[in-house]
């Protein structure tokens, strides 16, 4: 069935924004603390304002850094499984590392440990059509510090076998990841093998920093494809109104896009901004209300506009525990990602503003996907599904539960019949969603462990962690040895 899909904003309206935006870079500029990123940018065109770090893009120049960026490219597994971004289906990923892990029943949550990753993994495998992971950069409590990053990236790789994108905070945990993503692709030609894509940031309001700008410069001139994410929050770092948010946010994503470009011609580009609000009631942020939805909405179609891939991240909630609320908040979250058509989807079960995840929110998470995904399609009208001859046969009173019909159609996809739900109507709290979710993730962890990625790519990103932990002089963790 193909899926249904709308937009948020009309053409004029998108019109209106990139007109806007490009006047912010033409006459406004961003701050560019990063001196190799300012020097890239004033050869290829841009204005430095005296001897401030002010550049300012003309808008001749961005529109031709646009027109030359890659919007269509591959992305490699560790498998050497190939697939294209965009392609003619969304697709799902889940989150296998957070700051913290909020455990079944308990009231609050915890550091990370390894085990929580290998789980999480485990749980990405088990769950239908996720196609990539990701681990937030965060310590896990039980793994020394100078090797986190390469021992979370080679298990996300090793177990699931599918690969992991990467939001490093610094340059040195860029260089790491390029190490471990290569090793599990089995080559370092990342722009024939791209095993992975990195985010960069701006700071809103319109900052480039130093560390930005050298991550941008390194992962951009090894060839590797760039999530651009700023990270506007409306009332904050950003305008109030979410039509001055997304101008913002897009005159960001322009610069991104036009410096990758000066750095690499044909630079891959994936859009991955990820806007909220400041929720003035309170003075804390907000990432769960319809503001949230309707702004990554219209960042969609923006990136649409630009003819860009899209990641956003779903499913994401105020509320700290799985609940009424995060339900709510994540399926129409969900469903406007599905219906706004963005090429990846990014979910795993955040909570509390994606300060922790719990592994049944993100079994449920994926139910809620699935769900939007089932409403998206629709449903065919033909001769064959009206069923006119089957409705004469069965006449008044009958039953269709045996008719042929019936039969051909059941699993066809025409009902969904997957995920957590309590579709029986039994009793207890053992048939709740919740409690469903937390059967599903202990069958899953009790079943005997398996690498994903096959054995010679499991092989060289063991040996690629056992290296940096010689490098760091530390012990190389058990999985690898």
């Amino acid at each position: 069935m193909q899926r249904r899909t709308s937009t948020l904003l009309s053409r004029e309206s998108l019109e209106k924004i990139q007109g806007e935006s490009l006047r912010i870079l033409e006459k406004i500029g961003l701050r560019v603390e990063d001196s190799g990123c300012k020097e890239i940018l004033q050869k290829a065109g841009a204005k430095v304002v005296g001897q401030t770090d002010v550049v300012r893009l003309p808008a001749q120049m961005v529109s031709e850094a646009m027109a030359q960026i890659n919007r269509r490219f591959e992305l490699v597994h560790p498998s050497g499984e190939r697939f294209w971004v965009p392609d003619d289906k969304p697709r799902v990923g889940t989150r296998v590392k957070m700051p913290k892990i909020l455990d079944y029943g308990e009231r609050e949550s915890r550091p990370p440990r390894r085990q929580d990753v290998i789980n999480l993994c485990r749980i990405a495998n088990a769950l239908a059509g996720v196609e990539f992971t990701v681990a937030i950069q965060y310590p896990c409590s039980d793994v020394p510090a100078q090797i986190d990053i390469a021992d979370t990236l080679g298990l996300a790789l090793a177990v699931t076998g599918k690969l992991s994108y990467c939001s490093p905070s610094t340059l040195e945990n860029a260089m790491i990841s390029l190490d471990v993503a290569a090793a599990g692709v089995g080559s370092s030609d990342f722009d024939r093998n791209p095993g992975t894509w990195f985010a960069v940031n701006t700071t809103s309001p319109l900052v480039l920093g130093a560390r930005e700008g050298s991550i941008l410069r390194y992962v951009a001139g090894n060839h590797l494809p760039i999530d651009v994410e700023p990270m506007p929050v409306a009332g904050a770092s950003t305008p109030f109104t979410l039509a001055g948010t997304l101008a913002v946010a897009n005159a960001e994503v322009l610069f991104l896009c036009t410096l990758a470009n000066a750095i690499w011609p044909g630079a891959k580009i994936i859009d991955d901004t990820t806007s909220s609000i400041m929720n003035m009631r309170d003075a804390n942020l907000s990432q769960g209300g319809p503001e949230t939805c309707l702004l990554s909405w219209g960042n969609i179609a923006l990136a649409q506009y630009h003819g860009i891939p899209t990641l956003r991240m779903g499913g994401y909630s105020d509320s700290y525990y799985p609940d009424i609320q995060a339900g709510i908040e994540k399926a129409f979250a969900t469903l406007m990602l599905v219906q706004g058509d963005s090429d990846l989807i990014l979910m795993g079960g955040p909570l509390d503003r994606a300060g922790h995840s719990s592994y049944e929110q993100a079994v449920i998470d994926h139910d809620i996907w699935e769900f939007a995904q089932r409403i998206a399609a629709g449903f065919e009208v033909s001769d064959e599904t009206i069923a006119y001859e089957t409705v004469e046969r069965v006449g008044h009173g009958g039953s269709y539960m045996a008719e042929d019909h019936t039969y051909r159609w059941v699993r066809s996809g025409e009902h969904y019949y997957g995920g957590s739900f309590n579709r029986s109507g039994l009793l207890g709290e053992e048939n709740t969603m919740l409690a469903k979710a937390h059967q599903r993730v202990l069958d899953i962890v009790n079943e005997p462990f398996e690498y994903g990625a096959p054995v010679d790519a499991v092989n060289r990103i063991k040996e690629c962690v056992r290296d940096h932990a010689r490098h760091e002089n530390v012990t190389s963790p058990e999985w690898t040895v």
